[in-house]
């Protein structure tokens, strides 16, 4: 099976200054960010939304200090090349950021995002080192600069490729790439008043990819009783669970157990960092997740617990003093008809 690669946003975290981008990297586990505790500010409430057309967060947070306490407001992307790419789909992991739409409103105000790109070599910065050699960081963006490494000497590349800036993989013999990644913020500064509340929404576009194909049919279900792989990422990454199976089975095969010939199934995901809540003080007052399907016929799956419907699409759950403890990860399973069939 073979698979577009996407990555969807992290969520918006707070950094505490003076921490800056480089020390408040997103991991590349579906948008998974680790930052430091923050003891002086709470998160009274996150409302958020997720679809597979919009993602929409409002929080509310307090500063329960007696001063002012500014920090650096950052909204990390996944690193780039996105993890996962292999030769095949090597263009996709470099994603073109500018299509996210990101929107950032504070009590109501747009609010100016600046954007910085880090490019790294084994956790090290090396922007000076590429401003030296008149090199961009966002390489991918420069469509003739594969063309100029090329031209390079068989010495120079070598050199340069012993540097850990350039590597042979994924390329014709004798070319060579940029091995750096870069990792990319939307960053600015908030000063949050003593006791007073400040409402931060943000929204954004998420990139979206999948599989053509599934790996939930009934052949993929190898455990005792026609059960998935308990080990398997449906499971543990998505809580996949029999319900699921079963509305799976519903679309997908016919009454004599046969595959439908004229639908097909796709898989779509979203994923969210939601543990970046639980580096506040003292735990989310308020949380309320909202999740919209889109089409009443579409499978959705996700661990949350307390998830119930409202509607054709839409799935809520309300949890206070809520402390996160792992990201959440969206399945979306639609099934498409062949083209000319009823």
């Amino acid at each position: 099976m073979k698979q577009m690669l996407f990555w969807p946003l992290a969520s918006a975290a707070l950094v505490p200054l003076p921490l800056w981008a480089n020390d408040s990297q997103a991991s590349v586990t579906m948008g998974g960010l680790v930052l430091e505790q923050n003891e002086q500010i709470s998160m009274d409430s996150e409302d958020l939304y997720l679809s597979l057309d919009r993602v929409r967060v409002r929080y509310t947070y307090t500063n329960h200090s007696d001063k002012p306490v500014t920090v650096l407001v950052a909204f990390p992307l996944p690193d780039v090349p996105l993890e996962g790419s292999d030769s095949e789909w090597l263009e996709a992991g470099y994603p073109d950021w500018d299509v996210i739409d990101m929107q950032t409103l504070v009590d109501g105000q747009p609010a100016k995002l600046s954007r910085i790109d880090i490019a790294r070599v084994n956790g090290k910065d090396i922007g000076k080192r590429l401003k030296a050699l008149g090199w961009p960081a966002v390489h991918w963006t420069d469509p003739d600069f594969n063309a100029r490494l090329n031209v390079l000497s068989a010495d120079q590349k070598a050199a340069l490729i012993a540097e850990g800036l350039l590597t042979t993989e994924y390329v014709f013999e004798g070319d060579v790439r940029p091995a750096w990644t870069v990792s990319t913020s939307f960053v600015r500064t908030q000063t949050f008043a003593p006791g007073v509340p400040i409402i931060v929404e943000h929204s954004y576009a998420p990139m979206l990819g999948g599989t053509v194909g599934s790996g939930l049919g009934r052949d993929a279900r190898v455990a005792p009783g026609g059960r998935l792989d308990p080990e398997s990422d449906y499971i543990k990454r998505y809580c996949v669970d029999d319900a699921f199976l079963r509305g799976f089975d519903r679309k997908r095969y016919l009454p004599s157990g046969e595959e439908n010939p004229k639908v097909y199934p796709m898989e779509q995901w979203i994923g969210y960092a939601l543990k970046p809540g639980a580096n506040w003080k003292g735990k989310i007052g308020r949380f309320h997740l909202t999740i919209d399907k889109g089409e009443p016929e579409r499978l959705v799956s996700l661990c949350m617990d307390g998830l119930r419907k409202v509607s054709p699409t839409r799935f809520e759950v309300t949890k206070t003093d809520y402390e996160p403890d792992r990201d959440l990860d969206l399945l979306f399973v639609s099934m498409s008809r062949l083209e000319g069939e009823p």
